[in-house]
């Protein structure tokens, strides 16, 4: 899988260089860019006993220099399917068979999701610009923040003591952590201004630790710092707010 995306990344990064250079001339320019953008990912480390192929949405501020040097700042929200050893997640309360009694002794309909969110910092710098599109370009960026991510438990009609309110806390698994985020993209701000995407392949390690107090399945609270990876295919749509060329011109009376 992670194969597949990768030369799907490179393969319509690849078109995007080539349809930017039948661009009309257009100098590098500073500028604001507003981004909204949604994740494919697939994680790996610890997290995937509980975690599987998921998604994010994103929204992001940058500013844009002359230099083709960016630095943004970044939030992620992160959501995925049905999580798949729910027996093993709620064994404390679940029966021999891994069902979960209801208050009225029936079987209770559990939902179990991943769920996660991050920010962070990031600086990135435009490489190999054609000379006709000087805004566009490959990239290559770093950067750090923090992240959290949970087992979202949903307790459908509310009718299982087990799980409410404050218990539920003891098996959502929430942790927490610093983040670093290495991308290489290829950014498009096209010259009419309406088409500007930026497609990345983005890698991330999440260093969390339990924030729970207590975990109900296994009777204790780990202190164990967990390094986990998120890898990222990542399409990003930006509203660029323009502010001039490379030089700035000022006026005296």
């Amino acid at each position: 899988m992670k194969i597949k995306l990768i030369h799907f990344f490179i393969g319509v990064s690849f078109f995007t260089c080539l349809s930017a250079q039948a661009q009309t001339g257009f100098e590098s320019k500073r500028a604001w860019l507003i981004g909204i953008g949604l994740s494919t990912n697939i994680p790996s480390g610890p997290w995937t006993d509980n975690f599987r192929e998921n998604y994010s949405l994103s929204t992001s501020l940058g500013r844009k220099f002359s230099s083709n040097i960016i630095l943004s700042g970044e939030w992620n929200y992160l959501f995925g399917g049905e999580v798949d050893n729910r027996s093993t997640i709620l064994e404390a309360i679940t029966t021999s068979n891994g069902q979960l009694l209801n208050a009225n002794g029936s079987y209770a309909q559990i939902n179990i999701n991943q769920r996660g969110t991050y920010f962070n910092l990031q600086v990135e710098k435009l490489f190999f610009s054609p000379e006709k599109n000087q805004n566009s370009g490959w990239s290559l960026g770093a950067g750090a923040g923090y992240a959290w991510h949970w087992l979202n438990i949903d307790n459908v009609g509310n009718d299982s003591p087990q799980l409410i309110d404050d218990y539920v806390a003891g098996y959502d698994r929430m942790s927490r952590g610093f983040l670093a985020t290495q991308s290489i993209g290829y950014m498009y701000l096209s010259n009419n201004k309406l088409i500007n995407f930026k497609l990345s392949f983005e890698v991330n390690e999440i260093w969390s630790q339990d924030l729970r107090r207590y975990n109900y399945p296994s009777g204790f609270v780990s202190d164990e710092i967990n390094l986990n990876l998120l890898y990222s295919l990542k399409l990003k749509w930006y509203l660029p707010i323009y502010l001039g060329g490379k030089t700035e011109e000022y006026y005296y009376n």
